[in-house]
């Protein structure tokens, strides 16, 4: 069996952002999982459930991961609207949040812990924080706003494909959407050839890899996607297995099970990419990244409902069936602020 020595070195905290990923050096082979200190995977897991509480609270706050006015994003937004590209970075951040707070939610709260589930649900945490990653990473603003109309190209192709066997969306509904991205792009010498390709998630993964100072997500991303997808690498060479003879000699009955030693080094690589989104996001988010009070995670949480932003214009926000939803309200006497 081949050996997984995930290594999560010390990285340092970029300027502003209040999100400390917790350290650790994981070292899983084969069946060998119990020889990690299962104090320190339970200490990095109080760690881990405490940054996705808090994260939660913010992303339930209306008010927190506003473009603050004048900072670059403040101008990518009015460059791109109605498909701002904080709208795009803060749905994003929003879903790969939610992903996290729902591994914390079976492991810490129920005490449940599938076997694949879980990396199922850090696979959707590190695809979508990849994509806040990679739409805020570029220097130059026509890239941010190249990258956000590709993201919502996909959004577009992806609804169309969905509704359109059930006969909600029509192929001249998708290309008048698609042609509103046009327009944007247009003007700013942006390709729409590029653009209506939207992207990517393996090209995403790999770019945050090869440009984040904190995560390297490729090979969790890679093994987590295995097991979404009942993939034989992955669950025979990541889990634990308990073997069974059958009546035929060539054939084993595998028992899977996982631990929380395991399911720690996807999840970090997760958290330590939160972080560097967090990071590269703090100049357009200064209100939102001030110093605030930490709390001990309550594992007892009942979070409000994550805020996503969208423009009224733009197309999205309402999907054939929806509803429109009442406004977020406070739950739990606070107002999402720790």
């Amino acid at each position: 069996m081949q050996e997984i020595d995930p290594h999560v070195a010390s990285r340092a905290e970029p300027p502003g952002c209040t999100i400390v990923a917790p350290e650790v050096h994981v070292r899983c082979v084969g069946e060998q999982s119990d020889e990690i200190d299962p104090s320190v995977v339970a200490a990095k897991w109080d760690e881990i459930a405490a940054i996705v509480t808090l994260m939660m609270e913010r992303v339930g706050d209306p008010n927190d991961f506003q473009a603050s006015l004048g900072s670059s994003l403040s101008g990518d937004d009015k460059a791109s609207s109605p498909y701002q590209v904080s709208h795009a970075v803060r749905m994003c951040l929003v879903a790969g949040v939610d992903h996290l707070a729902a591994v914390r939610a079976l492991l810490l709260e129920l005490g449940k812990l599938h076997n694949a589930a879980p990396f199922s649900l850090v696979r959707g945490a590190l695809e979508n924080l990849s994509a806040a990653f990679w739409i805020l990473h570029p220097t130059f603003r026509d890239a941010r706003i190249e990258r956000a109309l590709r993201w919502h190209a996909k959004n577009f192709k992806d609804s169309h494909k969905a509704l359109k066997p059930i006969g909600k969306s029509t192929e001249a509904g998708r290309e008048a959407r698609l042609a509103k991205l046009d327009k944007i792009a247009i003007p700013r010498g942006i390709s729409t050839k590029t653009v209506r390709g939207a992207y990517f998630s393996s090209d995403v993964v790999a770019y945050v890899e090869e440009h984040s100072a904190r995560s390297d997500p490729l090979l969790s991303w890679n093994f987590c996607s295995g097991y979404a997808h009942g993939r034989p690498w992955a669950y025979l060479g990541y889990s634990e297995q308990e073997h069974f003879e059958t009546t035929d000699p060539d054939v084993l009955n595998v028992k899977l099970t996982t631990d929380p030693g395991r399911l720690l080094y996807p999840t970090l690589e997760a958290v330590h990419l939160l972080t560097d989104v967090c990071g590269a996001a703090a100049a357009a988010f200064p209100k939102a990244l001030r110093s605030r009070r930490r709390s001990r995670c309550r594992l007892a949480y009942n979070p409000c409902m994550s805020v996503a932003c969208v423009t009224r214009s733009s197309g999205i926000q309402k999907e054939p069936g929806g509803r429109r939803s009442e406004p977020c309200q406070q739950q739990n006497g606070h107002d999402g602020v720790p």
